[in-house]
């Protein structure tokens, strides 16, 4: 196995991951408000990296961010075709009746997926969420198969729902890495309805509500979009997306016990993550790593290419002195070789803190030599060995 070796030299700083993923608290005054949060979870959006998480994996009452798995189910039947924004609906009495945030839907009101979508996402309408499960899917309890079934496809597995709005009932749960792992692809898979994650008032029946989200209301900087909630058991909660430079952070907070606490602790997180973090980039995605030699075939290198892109977040006040990349592989690689097949494994290793592998694959593919240079190559590989005697 031969080995070839990178030394690239990073001035930035990088603090132990591994010991900050699951600090239980914070010791000073500037994070008095996680103190005082039970749950929270903050992640780098674009490549999952935690970096500070309090019982992620917990099983917890989500409230109305609920109804972010509600808007990704819309979503995705409006890009299956199965309905659209435009598309009227009756309100129905189950929707007229429910209880809690509501957009003041009235029974027998002709709207369309539009402003209910609107209406869930801007004003937590639990009213919109009734008549979204409604009119989008088969039927009710059909619209809450699709939003358990879309939670395993997005390999969520702390999270099963009994219902579209959020309202406590038992056997409705999720936890932080879900909720988290649903607003990231809530914006990847759908960018055109991300619109509606950042909605900072609405009005219907010329009643005009603001959004909760302290996000929204206070303009953070960089802010997408999230979306809160609140019951008894679940305590007040909220889940949001910023956007700094090179950088997407989304973090999650439940269990605050006043919308005050909670509006500081999602703050305190986004804070923490973006004055303390900087991402640093190795590779792009299809960016040559290495050449490796071919044995027998009608080109004498092969490129190997990375098939994703190679970026980590390190800490500012932590020095490091160098990151080392190795890039293993057998050599040389016998022809013929397939475009984007396996030729080796890159080792990415912060010193003494972390190591990542990823895969290497062939840029193209590489025949083999005719009959007569063949020969020709073994003639120069047979000559070189007795020149160097």
């Amino acid at each position: 196995m031969r080995q070839i070796l990178l030394q690239i030299t990073k001035y930035f700083t990088l603090f132990y991951l591994a010991f900050i993923a699951n600090s239980p608290s914070f010791a000073n005054e500037t994070f008095k408000n996680l103190q005082q949060t039970q749950y929270y979870f903050l992640m780098d959006a674009d490549n999952s990296e935690i970096l500070i998480s309090r019982n992620a994996d917990e099983r917890i009452s989500p409230s109305s961010m609920t109804k972010l798995m509600t808007a990704y189910v819309v979503f995705d039947q409006i890009k299956k075709g199965a309905v659209n924004l435009n598309n009227r609906c009756v309100i129905g009495k189950d929707a007229w009746r429910k209880s809690g945030s509501s957009m003041f839907l009235n029974y027998g009101d002709v709207v369309t997926i539009e402003d209910l979508i609107k209406g869930l996402l801007a004003v937590s309408a639990n009213d919109a969420a009734i008549a979204l499960a409604e009119t989008t899917a088969s039927d009710y309890k059909g619209f809450i198969q699709l939003m358990n079934i879309k939670a395993r496809e997005l390999k969520m597995q702390n999270s099963h729902f009994m219902n579209p709005h959020g309202l406590h009932e038992d056997g409705h749960y999720m936890s932080l890495r879900d909720l988290a792992t649903l607003a990231v692809r809530l914006y990847e898979d759908f960018p055109e309805y991300a619109k509606f994650l950042n909605i900072p008032e609405f009005t219907y029946r010329n009643i005009t509500q603001k959004n909760r989200n302290p996000l929204i209301k206070g303009n953070y900087d960089g802010t997408l979009g999230g979306k809160t909630g609140h019951t008894n058991q679940g305590g007040y909660g909220i889940v949001g997306i910023v956007k700094r430079d090179n950088r997407r952070l989304v973090a999650v907070v439940n269990k605050a016990k006043t919308p005050k606490i909670r509006a500081g602790a999602i703050t305190e997180l986004f804070d923490y993550g973006f004055e303390n973090f900087k991402k640093v980039n190795i590779f792009e995605n299809n960016e040559v790593v290495a050449e490796i030699p071919t044995w027998l075939g009608n080109k004498k290198y092969v490129q190997a290419v990375i098939k994703e892109n190679i970026n980590f977040n390190i800490a500012r006040e932590k020095s490091i002195s160098d990151i080392k990349v190795k890039a293993n592989f057998k050599s040389p690689l016998l022809a013929p070789i397939e475009k984007n097949s396996k030729v080796g494994v890159l080792t990415v290793e912060i010193k003494g803190l972390k190591k990542m592998h990823y895969d290497l694959y062939s840029k193209e593919k590489i025949d083999k030599v005719g009959y007569i240079r063949k020969i020709k190559r073994i003639l120069e590989y047979k000559l070189s060995k007795f020149i160097k005697k």
